[in-house]
């Protein structure tokens, strides 16, 4: 084999690698998001999970109730209801209360016993509470969730800001991110994956996750 015969096979073998590393990259891409968006909606999972936690150790000091039901002085928003639980010492974190891909982040700055008046201030938490759910209830009933994109029941996300850090987003393929009072915590479909408004999907016989089990239903609204 002459040398211009030579240099002409490795200019060619230069040329495929090229080729196959170029088409690796282009698919790499989407598998990357992929995954991304999988670690950040396991993070918004484990942080529900620990927020369920600390609700039931709070319910089992309070004859089954859960924070929205505090009499001493009611919680009219979700921050409020959450920072109780700083306040009774059940947590000491407040970035519990935040998620991947949101508007509602925090400093974790508590603030100084016994009020702790800078936890979960307006703009710190994600999560929406249920209102009158108690620690009995059926283990299906919804118990927290995240921020929907307005005040209705039941509540509707954004899915046309999919994945953005959006008040109200839905994520992308049009889930939601709920916990259960039996300590469950899964992303639950949609109606739809478009529109600025989606319930949760429905059943069989017209019914999603709130209108079955809270079918005269309300909560306690983030502080936005």
């Amino acid at each position: 084999m002459n040398e211009e015969h030579k240099r002409g096979v490795t200019w060619l073998q230069v040329f495929i690698v090229g080729a196959i590393l170029l088409l690796l990259g282009g698919l790499s891409l989407p598998l990357f998001t992929t995954v991304s968006k999988n670690v950040r909606m396991e993070r918004t999972i484990d942080n529900a999970r620990q927020i369920i936690v600390c609700l039931k150790a709070w319910a089992g000091e309070n004859q089954g109730n859960y924070p929205d039901a505090y009499t001493k002085a009611p919680p009219k928003t979700a921050n409020e209801a959450f920072r109780l639980l700083i306040k009774a010492g059940i947590i000491e974190d407040e970035r519990t209360f935040t998620a991947p891909a949101s508007p509602f982040t925090n400093d974790n700055n508590i603030g100084e016993a016994p009020d702790y008046l800078k936890a979960l201030e307006r703009g710190e938490n994600h999560w929406c509470l249920a209102k009158g759910v108690k620690d009995e209830a059926n283990g299906n009933t919804p118990l927290i969730f995240e921020n929907p994109s307005g005040v209705s029941w039941p509540p509707q996300w954004n899915c046309e800001v999919a994945g953005q850090p959006k008040e109200g987003r839905a994520w992308k393929g049009g889930k939601i991110i709920i916990g259960l009072n039996d300590g469950s915590v899964s992303p639950q479909s949609l109606e739809s994956s478009k529109s600025e408004a989606v319930p949760l999907k429905k059943d069989a016989e017209g019914k999603d996750l709130f209108t079955r089990w809270l079918p005269n239903g309300s909560y306690l609204e983030v502080e936005r």
